[in-house]
């Protein structure tokens, strides 16, 4: 961008704006061609040209995310300097946001600076209503085309959504594959990268933490979805696995809309069981870390309902009210305590319906089949209303109620009856099979089993007495232990 020139003395002086909506490759060849024909009227003006205000892959719509950063020195440059008249392209090069632009033209008119539009090889005069008419019109028309091009767009979204094509940037564990010309042909599996969500989708179904995951993904230099990144981060392994673009869905606004025209990366089990687990409010209050202690997490303080954390007494360690103290236990007595209850509720041949009295086989898959039966009834009244055979007030709350009881059917399509973590821990030798598990895994079990909670010592008791769990219960359990549910 030019600077002002020291001693500059031209009769007329001027400033250039140029701008281009999409440089996705930063060539800045269009605000080049730009800058060039506007210096070349001021060359056969013999106006000086003072200044060059230049923004390159910049949007000048109401639907703008980037700032137009020279744009607002321009306004700064018009108002505090002298200046006889601002060269632009085109209109629309000025602004296609009509409260911008009038702001450009009265800023223009009271501090008398002419505009000149090279496309109409002419210029304007603001303090003439006819040119300053011509102008705002001209705001009009391109703030208009503005938003026909933003319709457009969207309408393209809306088909290719509908149609279950890819949009937008790559989804990680794809590839797209193009013909000669360059035309689209489809969204295919990338093998490698593939690899690297089932494996961390087995492990999230498994029990295992995303920090303990995206560390070892560093450590092994597996490349992130990104280049540029610095690593595999907790929060991007939880998004990626509750993504349903891997599970072979479309996705518009937020919301499934259909079958992909892609081939899925994940079954829908396990991605059902990584959502479950990723979405537990339960695991919000816990720390992602490394796992050192069975119940640092999941004990809670019946007195105060803080969490217990691990910290040494002299010659113990023991679980401890980490906000007033409340109580205390050893770490040993009380996970013994715990993990001898868990082992003979999982060893009962009825532990499954223990786990979820209120299971139904098939009753995800059912909840499925519903969804897209509800969801081709969509499609249905959409083409009736295309046909004009329903009218839009009625496609509307047809729409409204459809959509709904769609939500309704997918999101008990995602429940899990029994997270396979818990499926394939139950029956006889299950401490053989608990042992094999690691700490993060054991304290997974215990969170989906146990909202448990510790109160204060009894009086004279030298080992740890089972009142002091009686608030405990078993989740999805109205009853707590005290109350007989132990």
């Amino acid at each position: 961008m030019g600077e002002t020139r020291p001693g500059l003395r031209a009769a007329v002086i001027a400033v250039v704006y140029a701008r281009v909506s999409d440089d996705d490759k930063r060539r800045r060849r269009s605000v080049g061609e730009q800058e060039e024909e506007c210096r070349q009227v001021a060359d056969d003006q013999s106006w000086a040209v003072a200044r060059v205000f230049v923004d390159n892959d910049r949007s000048a719509s109401r639907y703008a995310r980037k700032q137009r950063e020279e744009y607002a020195k321009l306004l700064d440059y018009l108002a505090g300097e002298h200046v006889d008249v601002l060269i632009l392209w085109e209109s629309s090069r000025g602004g296609r946001e009509l409260e911008g632009w009038a702001g450009l033209l009265n800023l223009c008119r009271r501090h008398q600076v002419r505009i000149h539009v090279v496309t109409h090889r002419r210029t304007y005069d603001l303090e003439n209503p006819r040119d300053w008419r011509t102008l705002a019109e001209d705001g009009v028309d391109s703030a208009y085309e503005s938003e026909k091009t933003r319709e457009r767009i969207l309408r393209s979204v809306r088909a290719k959504a509908a149609s279950g094509k890819p949009h937008g940037k790559l989804l990680y564990g794809y590839r797209r594959t193009y013909d000669d010309r360059g035309n689209f042909i489809a969204q295919v599996i990338h093998e490698e990268q593939a690899e690297v969500i089932r494996e961390a989708a087995r492990r999230v179904a498994s029990g295992e933490p995303c920090r303990s995951i995206a560390l070892d993904f560093n450590r092994r230099g597996i490349p992130t979805p990104r280049t540029g990144e610095k690593g595999w981060q907790l929060s991007q392994i939880g998004r990626m696995l509750q993504n349903p673009g891997y599970i072979g869905k479309r996705v518009h606004l937020g919301k499934i809309v259909g079958d992909a025209d892609w081939p899925p990366l994940l079954d829908a089990e396990t991605y059902a069981v990584c959502r479950s687990i990723l979405t537990d409010p339960r695991r919000k209050t816990q720390r992602d870390t490394a796992v050192r202690h069975l119940l640092s997490g999941p004990a809670l303080c019946d007195v105060c309902g803080s969490r217990l954390r691990v910290q040494k007494n002299r010659t113990h360690y023991g679980y401890v009210c980490a906000a007033q103290f409340c109580v205390s236990v050893k770490t040993t007595v009380l996970e013994q305590f715990v993990v001898a209850v868990l082992m003979a509720r999982l060893a009962r041949p009825d532990a499954l319906d223990l786990l979820n009295p209120e299971r139904e086989a098939g009753s995800r898959q059912r909840a499925e089949d519903e969804a897209k039966r509800k969801r081709a009834r969509l499609e249905e009244w959409y083409e009736a209303a295309a046909r004009d055979e329903i009218s839009p007030a009625g496609l509307a709350s047809i729409e409204r109620t459809l959509l709904a009881e769609i939500e309704d059917a997918e999101r008990r399509a995602e429940h899990v009856d029994v997270p396979p973590l818990l499926r394939d821990l139950v029956g006889p030798g299950v401490e053989q099979r608990w042992e094999r598990l690691t700490i993060g895994q054991q304290r997974e079990v215990v969170t989906l089993l146990l909202d448990l909670r510790v109160g204060k010592t009894y009086k004279g008791a030298r080992t740890l007495d089972p009142r002091r769990l009686d608030n405990s219960r078993w989740r999805g359990s109205s009853k707590t232990w005290g109350e007989g549910a132990l």
